[in-house]
């Protein structure tokens, strides 16, 4: 492909001009700088969410959050980048999704079995949708995580 139509395809035009490790890189250092206020800077978000995006396995349905404030941010940035819709709760999850549970900060695995994530995704499965993977922006300890948990749904809690 050229320049030009790399340009014209590309949802933001970091990504045709630096590679994915390069930006992963440079915004794990502006979480490091930043910590959990991330959410109020909308350029962060916009990159933190085209990261997570990759994390994403195809056949998802649904993003589902928590109803707090951060989690709503990273949750429609998500969204906004996907088009996936989401969620807040298990609400609006529909018998059958397959969904992908955001959450700002990690779980603290020493905790898993009462996380907010954890719980989340027993909500998902109690309204018969299937939690297919755990993203969040941030490791428990606060360090920058950009990740997915990509395990069997009956493992995510």
């Amino acid at each position: 492909m050229s320049l030009e139509s790399d340009l014209a395809t590309a949802t933001d035009t970091t990504t045709v001009f630096l590679d994915a490790e390069r930006r992963r890189g440079e915004l794990r250092a502006d979480l490091a700088a930043i910590g959990a206020a991330f959410t109020t800077r909308p350029s962060i978000l916009r990159r933190a969410a085209a990261l997570l995006a990759e994390e994403l396995p195809t056949a998802t349905d649904r993003l589902v959050t928590t109803g707090t404030a951060d989690a709503v941010a990273v949750t429609t940035a998500l969204a906004l980048h996907t088009g996936l819709p989401f969620a807040v709760d298990a609400d609006e999850v529909h018998r059958g999704d397959r969904v992908a549970v955001v959450t700002p900060i990690a779980d603290d695995p020493a905790e898993t079995p009462t996380g907010t994530a954890a719980a989340l995704a027993d909500r998902v499965r109690a309204a018969g949708a299937e939690p297919v993977v755990l993203l969040s922006v941030l490791a428990a300890d606060g360090t920058p995580a950009l990740s997915g948990t990509r395990t069997p749904s009956e493992n995510l809690s």
